[in-house]
């Protein structure tokens, strides 16, 4: 049920106010109504009793209508006045209407009253719904500037039937080196880089600023309605520095990697030269000196079981002699400071156990001229020295064959005609796992191609200039 329509009359003739009322009441028009006589009275009803639509006489004692439609205004009262009066030249009552009324009757015509109200009603009605419609498009276009314009990040938006940029916010034009003109004239794909590549996807791009220079960009697009037309709005996060510090990262990483690695293998030299030196320096003296008793003993006794004794013990002390020359052969690494590595590897055949019965061939003839790096040849000495060992323990091989070349990477090649073994079983092994270890300090690669029962190929290939 629509409330009362609540009226504010300026009439100083009861009898006048009187007849307003039986006409809106014939019209059936449900009201409250206030009646005042002065300005006074006038400004208190308004701002009390809150009108929604004022009708005024035109000529009361020290007061008319102009000066009331002029205190409506003033109060911010938007409740439409109509003069209601008596005759009045036209040059006024349009002198009225272009100061704000909203419509005129002449008291001897109060039939049209009920109309006129109803017509000023709808027109504030109107009024108010564009008013609102005004304040939202306010509110909307704040809301616009501020999550668009004022947005920390680059954005903007581009027709998709045009691929035109239509709009672009100030982190964009600060960002990418573009004047607001320049960048509303660019084509959408201009920015990308290669062009065209990206425009419509979410993602991480490669983008160009004015200045040519290339950056990494997350990219959020949505598609909207803008201004009618249909867009896409670009979001454009620069992850250029992000990007490089997880690659300095990763290059940190990798870096301290190589070091732990490098300083475990110098550990190992380091712990194998103390154990070589001391099992040739002491432990073998005393075997020395031992056996010299007992070819002093076997040369002086003649009694043929002492005789055997000693020669028993005279032999299985050179034995373990032999023994620990081999292991400190194995353990101290030769000095290759002025050696080649060819020639460190033909020695190290040369100087395998002469119990062994495998067969070892070396081809180094595309191996011309020696490499300077003297720890990049012990490491290539001891992946040898430990793929020999692997051969002869494990493999039951015959023949074995090293090769070394050299062109634009160092290639140490060891094959065996053994029972091989599956590469995938064998990765755990300490003998691999450390040459992996040493040849991945060099950037190098790792290659074993090896069945059950065909042998095995372990191939080292180490690029200069890592």
């Amino acid at each position: 049920m629509a409330l009362p329509l609540k009226i504010l009359h300026l009439e100083d003739l009861p009898s006048d106010a009187e007849l307003v009322d039986r006409v809106l009441r014939k019209a059936k028009i449900e009201f409250e109504k206030k009646v005042v006589v002065d300005r006074p009275e006038f400004v208190q009803a308004l701002r009390e009793f809150q009108p929604d639509i004022i009708l005024s006489d035109h000529s009361l004692p020290a007061f008319n209508s102009l000066e009331a439609l002029r205190i409506t205004k003033e109060e911010g009262i938007t409740a439409p006045l109509i003069l209601v009066t008596a005759t009045v030249s036209e040059e006024y009552a349009v002198n009225v209407m272009q100061e704000g009324a909203s419509d005129y009757i002449l008291k001897d015509r109060l039939e049209r009253l009920p109309n006129a109200v109803r017509n000023a009603m709808d027109r504030k009605k109107i009024e108010e719904a564009g008013r609102r419609a005004d304040d939202a498009l306010r509110s909307s276009e704040q809301k616009y500037k501020l999550l668009f314009e004022a947005n920390p990040m680059p954005m903007w938006m581009f027709s998709k039937c045009s691929m035109r940029i239509v709009d672009v916010n100030s982190a964009a034009i600060e960002h990418y080196g573009y004047s607001r003109e320049e960048f509303l004239s660019l084509p959408a794909e201009s920015l990308w880089n290669p062009a065209a590549a990206g425009v419509y996807q979410s993602g991480i791009w490669k983008q160009q600023t004015r200045n040519g220079s290339v950056i990494d960009v997350e990219v959020i697009a949505h598609e909207l309605v803008h201004d009618q037309e249909p867009v896409i709005l670009v979001l454009a996060i620069d992850i250029t520095e992000k990007l490089r510090a997880q690659a300095e990262l990763a290059r940190q990483a990798e870096t301290q990697r190589k070091l732990i690695t490098q300083t475990s293998i110098q550990v190992q030299e380091r712990e194998r030269e103390e154990i070589g030196k001391e099992l040739h320096d002491n432990i073998n003296q005393i075997l020395a000196a031992t056996r010299l008793h007992l070819d002093l003993a076997i040369q002086e006794c003649s009694e043929e079981a002492v005789t055997e004794v000693l020669v028993r013990s005279y032999k299985n002390l050179s034995v373990a002699m032999e023994e620990i020359r081999q292991l400190t052969q194995s353990l101290v690494a030769p000095t290759l400071g002025g050696v080649s590595l060819d020639r460190a590897l033909a020695r190290l055949i040369g100087d395998l156990p002469a119990t062994s019965s495998l067969r070892l061939s070396l081809d180094t003839s595309g191996y011309r001229g020696d490499i300077d790096d003297e720890d990049l040849k012990l490491t290539c000495y001891r992946i040898a020295q430990v793929q020999l060992s692997n051969i002869i323990k494990h493999s039951r091989a015959k023949n074995a064959a090293i090769g070394l070349r050299k062109t634009d990477s160092l290639v140490l090649t060891i094959t065996d005609d053994g029972v091989g073994f599956h590469p995938g079983a064998k990765t755990s092994g300490i003998g691999l796992r450390n040459i992996r270890n040493r040849v991945g300090y060099y950037n190098g690669s790792v290659d074993i191609d090896s069945e059950p029962g065909k042998g095995c190929r372990l191939t080292i290939t180490i690029p200069f200039g890592r």
